[in-house]
């Protein structure tokens, strides 16, 4: 094999590799606009935002810097929600989302019950004109986070048997404080013909800078 081959080869392989990295990052883009609500941001010198909406949701709730009040921070950006405006119970949050048919999605979000109040666990739902796709509660108990203690991942999985507009929505069961959350996500898991390409790709590139 001449040299000019095994330039062209290694320049497509390359390409491929490319393209791999280009899609795999693109499947895994979080389609959730302000789930980390960093915005709008917290004034310098407040610890918080009180019964606000933030950017890319309906409904309000209250924007908290982290570590406001000796709390333990969720790790994510510097700011988070709780679902409970104020004192309120609040109706939650919400925010509409487009889907396509027999992929793999995944949702998840951090959440704390700290604060002391009333809310004990909120509600997730997302749901079209169709019916519901995906509903659940998430406890304090069940993910043992209580006040001052670190925050939890929840995540699952799930798969649209229609395209189309789909609304997600958070709602808090009491009527203070407990329903912190945090980088809400949802975002397609890779096909496995994605990862072995991706694998391939990375295999490939280690070998040439070996």
């Amino acid at each position: 094999m001449t040299k000019n081959n095994v330039w062209q080869i290694s320049s497509v392989m390359t390409a491929m590799f490319a393209l791999v990295l280009f899609f795999a990052g693109a499947a895994r883009a979080n389609l959730v606009v302000g789930g980390s609500f960093e915005d709008p941001v917290i004034p310098l010198g407040s610890p918080y935002l009180l019964d606000i909406s933030p950017t890319g949701w309906s409904g309000t709730g209250d924007i908290t810097v982290q570590g406001y009040a000796g709390a333990v921070t969720s790790g994510d950006g510097n700011q988070w929600l709780d679902l409970n405006p104020g004192t309120d119970m609040g109706s939650g949050i919400s925010q509409t989302i487009f889907f396509n048919a027999g992929m793999t999605y995944e949702f998840s979000f951090l959440y704390n019950g700290g604060g002391g109040g009333s809310t004990k666990e909120i509600s997730y739902l997302l749901v079209s004109g169709s019916g519901t796709l995906l509903s659940g509660v998430v406890s304090t108990a069940g993910m043992n986070v209580y006040g001052g203690t670190l925050w939890n991942t929840f995540s699952t999985p799930f798969v649209p048997t229609n395209s189309g507009l789909e609304t997600l929505s958070i709602v808090p069961n009491g009527s203070w404080s407990g329903g912190f959350i945090d980088a809400v996500t949802i975002s397609v898991i890779p096909e496995p013909a994605t990862l072995s390409l991706l694998a391939l790709g990375t295999m490939f590139a280690g070998r040439r800078r070996s």
